[in-house]
C-alpha cells in the first residue's frame, strides 16, 4: 500500500481556502451591517473662504460633497473643494497672474443625533496647487497628499434639507517646493469656513 505523502500539502491548501471563505463571509457581514448606519445620502454644494495660513488675505472658495450618514453617530464623506487666486489675484502684479488650489478628500464624520447635528470630521486625500506666469510660458503644479480636520452642524429643514455650516483646517503634507520659487508648495496650509445647503434622500 503506498504511503500518503501530500497529506500536510491538501492540509495547509484547505485550510487556506478556509480562510479566505471566512474572509469573504465577514466582508459580507460587515457590508450588509452597515447598511443601515449609512441610511442617508446627503448632497452639498458649499461656498465660503479661504484663509489664514498660505494665504496673504482672505479668499473665495467653493465646492461641493456628497455623504453617507443614518441615524448613527458614524458617516463618510468624499468632498472636491477649489480656491482661485489662492496666491494673489492675476491683477495685482504679483509674478503668477493664474493660481488656484483644488482639493478632494474623503473624510470620516462623527455626529450627534437630532434635527441639529454637530459633527467632527477628518481625514486625506489630494491636494493639488497650480501657478501660471504671466506670459503663460511656465506652468507649475504640484499634487501632494494632504489632510483636512474640523467640523460644522447640519440644521433639519425637514426631511429632505438641510442647512450647512463647516470650518476645517488644511495642510499638505509633503515637502518638494519648485526649484526657483520662494513659494512652498509643500508646507501649504489654511482655514476654510464655508456654508451650503444639503439634499437628504
Amino acid at each position: 500500500m503506498p504511503a500518503i505523502a501530500s497529506g500536510p500539502t491538501a492540509f495547509h491548501c484547505l485550510a487556506r481556502a478556509a480562510r479566505r471563505l471566512g474572509g469573504v463571509a465577514l466582508a459580507v457581514l460587515l457590508v450588509l451591517g452597515a447598511s443601515p448606519v449609512f441610511a442617508d445620502t446627503l448632497l452639498t454644494g458649499f461656498a465660503g473662504v479661504a484663509f489664514g495660513g498660505s494665504t496673504s488675505r482672505s479668499r473665495g472658495s467653493y465646492g461641493g460633497a456628497i455623504g453617507f450618514l443614518g441615524h448613527g453617530p458614524v458617516g463618510f464623506e468624499v468632498e472636491f473643494g477649489v480656491t482661485p487666486d489662492f496666491f494673489g489675484e492675476s491683477t495685482s502684479g504679483v509674478i503668477f497672474t493664474s493660481n488656484n488650489v483644488v482639493t478632494g478628500m474623503g473624510s470620516l464624520l462623527l455626529a450627534t443625533p437630532g434635527a441639529v447635528r454637530i459633527y467632527l470630521a477628518g481625514g486625506g486625500g489630494l491636494m493639488k496647487t497650480r501657478l501660471e506666469d504671466p506670459d503663460k510660458l511656465v506652468s507649475i503644479s504640484s499634487s501632494d497628499f494632504g489632510i483636512n480636520a474640523g467640523g460644522g452642524v447640519l440644521v433639519g429643514l425637514g426631511d429632505h434639507l438641510a442647512l450647512r455650516g463647516d470650518v476645517r483646517y488644511f495642510r499638505d503634507l509633503a515637502s518638494n517646493p519648485p526649484n526657483g520659487l520662494d513659494i512652498d508648495l509643500g508646507h501649504l496650509d489654511y482655514w476654510r469656513a464655508v456654508g451650503g445647503l444639503t439634499l437628504k434622500f
